[in-house]
């Protein structure tokens, strides 16, 4: 249910919905100006009102005759023994080809005359006023199943009320129903025409998710002509040289860094080395050692955060936990550890092979950390897209998993001599290849973090 209204939301911020409720609501307002504009018409144009007013009542009297003929019709016809016009009186005669009578209704003072109209007559339509009452008198000529019916209508009423039906009817049948179908068919096509403009964008706005954060060097390409969609995809590629800039300054930091930095430690153990043994000098040995390896993680940080894959690049994971493995032996024997590893089936993936092989390398030293000794550190690869990393130490409690992985962050601080960025650049090369890192209990005991891709 989030998730719906969530996209429901979403759906309603967008550019294209937004243009369209707001065409729909224009289209809405024209309507209602055009039904307002006929009402103004009508009331501005009371002879037009006459003959609307008389032309219906003819054409219902006529249809209701040649239903059932002329006294069978209009005795069975309980709407025809009311007049269409409310607050009226109202009378009509009928006659056919030839002048005779048909139907004749007179209603009190109401009477028409009996003299057929001549044959050729098709309209008349008079009006005589008296304050604020009227009468109208007309005849029609109306066809029903091809027969002809003269039909003279005498109306009397007074104000505006008896021509409110026929307007509602004129409104509904010509004017409602044909602008609303207009209207209808305005709104798909403008919803047509502004899904087709809005498509650049769209592409646009697609062809910017698809870059790779590990190719900084990709820009986007638009063949459009329109200039909003050009000025967008040229302050995007904009935007992107300005953080291909960043980048490449900050790797030329990285760089100078190790140099200006590792020289000096150099020089220093050199020096360390050469005074005599002693307490002195196991100390400065090992603080040179922790410098030289939070320099080196320092490095490795930046290296990480502004690693880039070539579109070409591809990485055997099976390879590279086996050389990983093996380049660390020495390390866990010296240490009193060992490490073994098991193909699994890993899969070769697009990747850094250097960066790849710092983040395992580092995920495999912090296992050798806290495993105890006589015990082995299980490197897995595979099956697919994943490797493992599984030691015997205590563990890693649940409510520290989540920030194990920040800068500088220790859960053993007594314990652990590292600077804490060991596993964070390792969450940086991982997110840097869309993957990620998973911390759990391993089933006898002791730690499994799994690199999934």
């Amino acid at each position: 249910m989030v998730d719906g209204a969530g996209t429901r939301v979403r759906r309603r911020r967008t550019l294209f919905f937004t243009i369209s409720v707001r065409l729909a609501v224009v289209g809405c307002i024209f309507m209602l100006v055009q039904l307002l504009a006929v009402m103004w018409m009508y009331v501005r144009n009371p002879n037009e009102l006459d003959q609307l007013l008389i032309s219906a009542e003819a054409t219902r009297i006529a249809r209701a005759i040649a239903a059932g003929g002329a006294d069978a019709g209009l005795a069975r016809s309980a709407d025809l023994a009311q007049p269409l016009a409310p607050d009226t009186r109202r009378a009509f005669v009928v006659h056919e080809k030839g002048g005779a009578i048909v139907a004749r209704h007179d209603d009190g003072e109401v009477r028409i005359e009996q003299e057929a109209p001549m044959s050729f007559l098709v309209i008349r339509t008079q009006r005589e006023t008296w304050g604020d009452r009227f009468l109208l008198t007309g005849t029609r000529r109306v066809t029903v199943a091809d027969r002809p019916y003269w039909v003279t209508v005498a109306i009397a009423g007074r104000g505006f009320k008896p021509f409110v039906p026929v307007i509602f009817d004129e409104i509904r049948f010509h004017v409602l129903l044909p602008l609303a179908l207009l209207s209808g068919l305005l709104l798909l096509f403008n919803f047509s025409v502004v899904r087709s403009t809005l498509k650049p964008l769209d592409e646009t706005i697609a062809a910017v998710d698809r870059i790779d954060p590990a190719q900084i060097a990709t820009r986007i390409t638009d063949a459009t002509p329109l200039w909003e969609v050009q000025a967008l995809v040229g302050s995007v590629n904009r935007m992107l040289d300005r953080l291909q800039l960043s980048v490449e300054t900050l790797r030329e930091f990285a760089g100078d860094a190790a140099h200006e930095l590792r020289t000096p430690l150099a020089i220093l153990m050199l020096g360390i080395g050469s005074l005599p043994d002693g307490e002195t000098k196991t100390k400065l040995t090992r603080d040179a050692q922790r410098m030289k390896r939070l320099v080196d993680q320092m490095l490795d940080m930046a290296q990480a955060s502004t690693v880039e894959i070539a579109a070409d690049d591809r990485v055997d994971l099976g390879a590279l936990a086996r050389d990983v493995s093996t380049d660390l032996l020495p390390l866990a024997v010296a240490r009193g550890r060992s490490i073994t590893f098991v193909d699994a089936g890993g899969a070769t993936i697009r990747g850094h092979t250097e960066a790849l092989g710092r983040a395992l390398r580092n995920v495999i030293e912090n296992a050798l950390e806290h495993t105890p000794r006589g015990t082995t550190v299980e490197v897995v690869s595979g099956p697919g897209r994943c490797c493992s990393v599984r030691d015997h130490g205590p563990g890693v409690p649940a409510r520290e998993r989540a920030r194990i992985f920040d800068r500088f962050y220790r859960v053993d601080r007594s314990r652990n001599a590292g600077a804490g960025l060991g596993l964070a650049i390792v969450a940086t090369i991982m997110e840097a290849h869309g993957g990620w890192i998973e911390v759990d209990d391993a089933a006898d005991g002791g730690a499994l973090m799994r690199l999934r891709f």
